[in-house]
C-alpha cells in the first residue's frame, strides 16, 4: 500500500512523542492514544519522505527530560519488588531492609524497582537541622545505600524511580554549584547498574514514587491514572481497587523499607502517623497480574504470605 503524503509540521511532530517515549510504539500508544496503525503508518511514510527527521533520534525536536519520563518493561511470567522510602543513614539498615533483600533472593524476581527516596538526603535539604542533630554527609549515605543493595540479586530490570528525597543531591548540586555539574555527577552516576527515570510501566502497570497524597492517595492514584499504579512517598501500606465495566485495577502504597523511628525521622516529633513498614510483591501470570501481596511487620517480625521470614 502507497504512503500517504505528510506535511513537515506532522512529520516533526510524529518524531517529537515517537523520541520523547524512547521510540518505543507501544509506550507512544499507551501514552498519547494515537492507535498502533496510525502510528506506524506515520513512521513508514517519514522514513521514506523525510529521512532526516527519522534517523536523526536527536534532534532539536526531541523533549530532553534529565531523566527518563518513563521507562517500559514487558515480560509474560515473572514477580516484581517493589520497595520505597529507605532512607537510609549508615549503620542503620531497617529490619524491612534485611527483609527486602530475603525475599528478593528467594523469589528471584524479574525486575527489582526501588520506587524513590532510597538516601535521606538529610545534610542538603532545604529544611533546617535541629540544634545539636547530627545528619550524615551524603556521601556516606550514597556508600551506605551501595552496601545494602549489594545484598540484592542479580536480576534482569535494577529500576530506581526518582524520589524527592533522592533528587536533594541533584538540587544541591545545581542550585549551589552549578559550575561542577560535570565534574560531581548526579545520584544516577553513583548507582550505574540501576536505570534511573521518574517512572516505569510494567506490563501496563505504574510504578512511580509519588501523585496523590493524604489518606486516600491509593484510591485518587488509581482513579486518576486510570491504571494499576503503585507510589511510595506516603510511607502507607495499603492498596484500593477501583473496579467499573473495564475489570479491576489497582491503587497501591508500598509503605516504607526505613524504621520510621529512625533518627531520620525525629521531625515528626514522635507523633502518631500512618507510617507502615512494608513492600510489595507483583505476580504476573500469562501476562495477567495477579492480586498484590504485602510484606508487612507485625509486632516487630516481617510477614509474607501467612508466615515470618525471621
Amino acid at each position: 500500500m502507497a504512503n500517504h503524503k505528510l506535511s513537515r509540521e506532522l512529520a516533526i511532530e510524529t518524531m517529537r512523542i515517537y523520541n520523547t517515549y524512547n521510540r518505543n510504539l507501544g509506550m507512544c500508544m499507551r501514552m498519547t492514544k494515537i492507535p498502533r496503525t496510525t502510528m506506524q503508518s506515520r513512521l513508514r511514510t517519514i522514513k521514506v519522505q523525510f529521512p532526516d527527521l527519522y534517523l536523526n533520534d536527536n534532534s532539536d525536536h526531541r523533549i530532553k527530560w534529565t531523566y527518563p519520563q518513563q521507562e517500559q518493561v514487558e515480560f509474560s511470567d515473572g514477580v516484581v519488588l517493589i520497595g520505597s522510602d529507605a532512607h537510609i543513614w549508615p549503620g542503620e539498615w531497617s529490619i524491612m531492609m534485611k527483609a527486602f533483600s530475603q525475599i528478593s533472593r528467594q523469589l528471584k524476581p524479574k525486575a527489582i524497582v526501588l520506587n524513590g527516596d532510597i538516601i535521606d538526603g538529610a545534610r542538603v535539604s532545604r529544611h533546617g537541622s535541629l540544634l545539636r542533630s547530627y545528619a550524615p554527609k551524603i556521601t556516606d549515605e550514597i556508600d551506605a545505600a551501595r552496601e545494602w543493595i549489594e545484598t540484592l540479586p542479580p536480576t534482569e530490570h535494577c529500576i530506581w524511580t526518582m524520589g524527592n528525597h533522592d533528587q536533594r543531591v541533584d538540587t544541591y548540586l545545581a542550585n549551589n554549584a552549578p559550575e561542577l555539574d560535570d565534574y560531581a555527577g548526579t545520584i544516577a552516576d553513583r548507582f550505574k547498574d540501576w536505570k534511573f527515570c521518574w517512572a516505569v510501566n510494567i506490563n501496563n502497570v505504574e510504578i512511580r514514587h509519588r501523585f496523590r497524597s493524604g489518606i486516600h492517595a491509593g484510591w485518587n492514584n488509581a482513579l486518576h491514572a486510570g491504571l494499576t499504579i503503585v507510589t511510595g512517598h506516603t510511607h502507607q501500606l495499603q492498596m484500593t481497587a477501583v473496579r467499573n465495566r473495564n475489570g479491576t485495577h489497582w491503587g497501591i502504597e508500598c509503605g516504607m523499607l526505613g524504621d520510621p523511628n529512625s533518627r531520620a525521622f525525629e521531625y515528626s516529633e514522635g507523633a502518631p502517623n500512618r507510617a507502615n513498614p512494608g513492600f510489595v510483591v507483583l505476580t504476573f501470570v500469562d501476562d495477567q497480574l495477579l492480586p498484590p501481596e504485602f510484606c508487612e511487620l507485625i509486632n516487630g517480625r516481617p510477614v509474607f504470605r501467612g508466615e515470618f521470614i525471621f
